[in-house]
């Protein structure tokens, strides 16, 4: 049986890794914060060991408890609610540096599977504090000696049902949903890789059951393996729907070092024996009819 350590159990990807895996019959925990709202995850709470961690020795404490097989990190903050720089150094790297720590102190084979990001660095203080702890991460499993197998998930622009209002595909399915008069947006033209949460979820299974197999430090993508215009997205979105919204591309200006393209060379995922069955147009109705009865 898997031995699981989860962080953000509590979230949109956190929680479906967690119904997955506790379907599966395998033994996951959960580190969570006093602040958390378990909503995602009420149907669970009788079958996950929750630990609260308030204080840095919280985490050792619940690290040496569980003396996980997998860590498997999904917290973060993306500094869409107000945080700090120092709040989002902390939830980013500092937590993450934390966890490894204490699993170095456990003196046995580790597989910590972390969730990175493809922003570039420069795009916000969330995409810096990211790529630096994925980076701490491999220069720890490299060490002389290290029991710890980093793995380090590049993960595409994940959606469906249930995810947060502040995310770009929610907010657009939910404005069009509920015939917003308008929505201002960028020209559109920009690529990205929109992949389903149940494909991520299988994945990420698919990464712990070939662990084996994976290097002692290794990045592998996760995506769709297709990239789509943003605006081609909207207006699938829009038609789904029989949204009365007016879209209005072009209006919003680019962010700063926007990237144009995104997509995920899905080749290791698919040697691991991982394959995407989510379109994109079977995606959205899933989120939409979802959204629709919540």
């Amino acid at each position: 049986m898997k031995n699981i350590l989860l962080t953000g159990a509590t979230g949109f990807l956190g929680s479906a890794l967690a119904r997955h895996w506790v379907r599966a019959g395998y033994q996951v925990s959960a580190l969570v914060r006093p602040t958390s709202s378990f909503i995602r995850i009420e149907d669970l709470l009788t079958e996950i060991q929750l630990y609260t961690c308030v204080s840095d020795e919280d985490v050792s404490s619940a690290v040496a408890t569980v003396a996980p097989d997998y860590i498997v990190h999904t917290a973060c903050a993306y500094g869409r609610a107000g945080e700090t720089i120092v709040d989002i150094f902390d939830a980013n790297v500092r937590f993450g540096l934390l966890l490894l720590e204490a699993a170095k102190q456990l003196g046995k084979g580790v597989a910590f599977v972390n969730t990175g990001t493809i922003l570039d660095p420069a795009v916000s203080s969330y995409a810096m504090s990211k790529q630096s702890f994925s980076a701490f991460g491999a220069l720890q499993a490299g060490q002389s000696g290290s029991m710890i197998k980093f793995v380090n998930v590049a993960l595409q622009h994940m959606y469906g049902p249930g995810d947060d209002d502040s995310k770009f595909t929610t907010y657009v399915i939910g404005s069009c949903l509920t015939n917003v008069d308008a929505l201002n947006l960028t020209s559109g033209v920009q690529k990205r890789d929109f992949v389903f949460i149940d494909d991520v979820v299988s994945a990420y299974d698919a990464i712990l059951s070939r662990i084996s197999s994976i290097a002692d430090s290794e990045e592998i993508e996760v995506g769709s393996g297709d990239a789509w215009p943003v605006r081609h997205f909207v207006e699938l979105a829009h038609a789904m729907t029989s949204s009365r919204t007016q879209l209005n591309f072009g209006v919003v200006p680019y962010r700063a070092n926007e990237a144009m393209l995104f997509q995920a060379d899905t080749r290791r995922l698919r040697a691991l024996g991982w394959e995407p069955r989510t379109s994109l147009e079977e995606g959205i109705q899933k989120t939409i009819d979802k959204d629709i009865i919540r």
